[in-house]
């Protein structure tokens, strides 16, 4: 599929997964229009500010996109704006209800008078929750562990609903960790990373959880080929390498990529409550629908990664 003048929305454009889609857009010669939270985080965009197309909303408000969304006129649509919060708090299930529900509800009613080719939801590994054993497979029962988790699986179930009842061209992409350069969160490896060039002690668990960890440039070439993919409507689709490591070998990996004085302290920290010691995909579907194969080995994505990282924390490093 050429991208050459298309029409795309993103929403989430701010977030680290969506500022690497949008600058992969704009290099496939996309015209790429962004929905933008007021006061949200453009850091990791700034550069390419000048040639997005920005409409300033929110997913919570349907009046608002139903003002903007119509005068975009998408024809492909990646929605990746989420609350993303995986800690077990009851405090959380209204932002998430409100946020990753009713948002994905409220910007699909928006788009109703829009004639899209293919709208793509980002869904979450944590879905599967308990389900045994991995590898996991699109088609087994999601069981959610966290109001976050609760969320995608809602989330999933009304676009699979959508599909069936309202015709409607949604595709689900479910993604298994991702990790790479300007990711500010509380995962292991930006952790690891954050922690380890500061000299800080990087405490954490044993790190006998086995999960696979994907670079994110490989994730948004899995977007990009499930959007040009018009057989995978109405499915869920893995993304993911399928290829597990230990969390402390991955850990160790990143200490010595680091290299210097440095100090981990596995076993400081307990494991999550109800969390799976094993955590990977079966990404099979992917593979034979799109051809999609990871290109960016864990190894020199962690070495991309720290790079990245080294240069963000220059000044705190000296």
């Amino acid at each position: 599929m050429s991208w050459k003048g298309t029409r795309v929305l993103v929403t989430g454009a701010g977030g680290f997964i969506g500022s690497h889609l949008v600058k992969r857009l704009l290099d496939e010669g996309a015209r790429v229009h962004i929905l933008l939270k007021k006061n949200g985080p453009v850091w990791r965009i700034k550069e390419v500010l000048n040639r997005l197309i920005v409409w300033e909303s929110d997913i919570t408000d349907l009046n608002s996109l139903q003002s903007i969304i119509p005068r975009s006129d998408p024809q492909i649509i990646f929605h990746l704006a989420a609350l993303v919060d995986v800690s077990r708090s009851w405090d959380m299930i209204l932002p998430m209800t409100n946020t990753n529900i009713i948002g994905t509800i409220n910007l699909l009613t928006a788009l109703r008078p829009c004639r899209y080719e293919t709208f793509i939801q980002t869904s979450s590994s944590e879905e599967y929750g308990y389900a045994e054993p991995s590898p996991l497979k699109e088609d087994q029962r999601e069981s959610p562990l966290s109001p976050y988790s609760f969320s995608k699986v809602s989330s999933t179930f009304f676009c699979q609903m959508a599909v069936k009842t309202f015709d409607l061209p949604i595709t689900i992409v479910r993604l298994f960790p991702t990790y790479g350069p300007s990711q500010e969160s509380s995962m292991v490896i930006p952790s690891a990373i954050r922690d380890l060039l500061l000299k800080r002690e990087f405490k954490m668990t044993p790190g006998e959880q086995k999960r696979e960890f994907n670079y994110v440039d490989d994730v948004v070439d899995a977007y990009l080929k499930v959007a040009a993919c018009r057989k995978v409507q109405g499915e869920v689709i893995n993304i993911g390498s399928g290829i597990p490591y230990k969390v402390k070998d991955v850990v160790n990996m990143i200490k010595e990529l680091i290299g210097g004085d440095t100090t981990v302290d596995m076993g400081a920290r307990p494991y999550r409550k109800g969390e799976r010691m094993e955590c990977y995909c079966n990404n099979e579907k992917l593979k034979k629908l799109t051809g999609w194969s990871p290109q960016v080995s864990l190894k020199e994505g962690l070495r991309l990664t720290v790079e990245w990282y080294r240069s963000f924390y220059s000044r705190e490093i000296q």
